[in-house]
């Protein structure tokens, strides 16, 4: 992995649509699963009173955001303990799938348990799930995924890891251009396809009511080069597809109290390709707080306190990732 670098990066721009900013990181990701797998295993061998045996075959099924990384981990975990694997990867990412195979035959994986079934979701998809021979499925996507699949094999034994709605709380503690560095980056790198990304940010009192804050977070935000992600300074790259009816909506459509901050435009030339957007005054129990959109637009809440900030993080179904920016200890300590 380490040496086949660079071709991973080029394979998810190409496929992917990933900017090579994105794509690197993702490379050393899979870089650090397959070392962490290796010294777990190591580890874990030398606990006397603990027995490991493997479950089976196990089917990964990742998604097409990380379609480097993901897999990655999902297959060298369950190889580590032993298990068979076969490796379908997601229908926009079967030449990164393809690569990673190859990478690990490679390397030394035998074929005879690590096999790669390029595949549709339905029906050949469906079939390996419902299949009793697969002992196990690691799954990362979409929350209504994880529940077919179960409706599909109520007995089945899954690994799933879904979406999220992630909020970055913004206390009168911290510091505020640091704040907004790293939620432009969160909210917006991969144009926000990722299920970690943060899509609230949750703003106390004394910051959202200071115009300075706003001011330098539209500046910032504004400020993202957007393109192909061929032009290697492209921050804001092309959705891999058309929004779905949510995004569509969080990118058009404002509710009752909403303004923009920052308004999305649809770029002319490219279809896929939409600016970032920035909504402000989003409200508890609204479309924009509880509904994962999967793109380039942010929602802001505000906060009379850390006390009702942590209670708008929390009143979500979600719970995926979150953050929260102060220079207090004591407000470390209670989120």
């Amino acid at each position: 992995l380490r040496e086949k670098r660079g071709d991973l990066i080029g394979i998810a721009l190409k496929e992917g649509g990933k900017s090579p900013l994105e794509a690197d990181p993702e490379i050393s990701e899979a870089i650090d699963f397959a070392d962490y797998y290796a010294h777990s295993l190591q580890k874990n061998s030398k606990f006397q009173e603990i027995d490991f045996s493997p479950k089976g075959t196990i089917l990964i099924t990742p998604p097409w955001n990380f379609p480097i990384s993901i897999p990655v981990g999902g297959i060298l975990a369950a190889l580590s303990q032993g298990n068979c694997v076969l490796f379908k990867p997601a229908p926009e990412a079967v030449l990164c799938g393809w690569m990673i195979a190859n990478f690990l035959w490679e390397a030394g994986i035998p074929k005879e348990v690590l096999q790669f079934i390029p595949c549709r979701d339905d029906p050949e998809g469906s079939a390996l799930i419902k299949d009793p021979r697969v002992n196990g499925v690691i799954l990362t996507g979409a929350t209504s995924t994880a529940k077919l699949f179960l409706d599909m094999r109520p007995s089945l034994d899954l690994f799933a890891e879904c979406g999220g709605k992630n909020a970055l709380i913004i206390t009168d503690l911290s510091d505020r251009d640091l704040a907004i560095k790293d939620l432009v980056h969160s909210a917006f790198g991969h144009s926000g396809q990722k299920c970690s990304a943060a899509s609230l940010a949750i703003v106390e009192a004394p910051v959202y009511d200071d115009p300075r804050f706003w001011e330098h977070l539209k500046d910032a935000t504004e400020s993202l080069k957007i393109g192909t992600a061929w032009h290697l300074s492209s921050k804001i790259v092309p959705l891999i597809r058309p929004p779905s009816p949510q995004l569509l909506k969080g990118l058009t459509t404002l509710d009752e109290g909403e303004s923009w901050l920052v308004k999305p435009k649809k770029h002319p030339s490219y279809p896929n390709l939409w600016s970032p957007g920035i909504k402000m005054g989003v409200k508890e129990s609204s479309f924009m707080h509880q509904t994962e959109l999967f793109g380039p637009v942010l929602g802001i809440m505000r906060a009379k306190n850390l006390s009702h900030a942590l209670h708008l993080a929390n009143s979500t179904p979600y719970g995926l990732t979150a953050g929260i920016h102060t220079l207090d200890e004591r407000e470390k300590k209670k989120w």
